[in-house]
């Protein structure tokens, strides 16, 4: 299955806009992921640790990320994202019991 993306933020992620204005989870992880994209291009420019960042609506400047810290939460959000694309969720475990009427 291929998912035709019809959106992109101002920093290049890519998003389907109808799960965009409906999953308000899927709307903070696109905002989140455009955030990092400039928290990522610091470190490419030879930063060893960032001291203050922002992600979508949020900014945090009292502790430093290291470029594994932020390559695993890009990982992690990438992983989010993806699930809520395919529409599947993680199968659950269900029980029958059998009776003998």
């Amino acid at each position: 299955m291929t998912i035709s993306y019809d959106a992109t933020t101002e920093n290049g992620i890519e998003y389907v806009s109808r799960i965009y204005t409906r999953n308000f989870e899927y709307k903070r992880i696109v905002n989140d992921l455009d955030g990092l994209v400039v928290t990522l291009s610091e470190f490419s420019q030879g930063s060893g640790s960032v001291s203050s960042y922002s992600l979508g609506t949020r900014s945090v400047s009292r502790q430093t990320m290291s470029f594994e810290e932020a390559k695993k939460w890009w990982d992690e959000l990438m992983q989010k994202k993806n699930r809520i694309e395919s529409g599947r969720k993680p199968r659950k475990a269900v029980g029958a019991v059998p009776r003998d009427w």
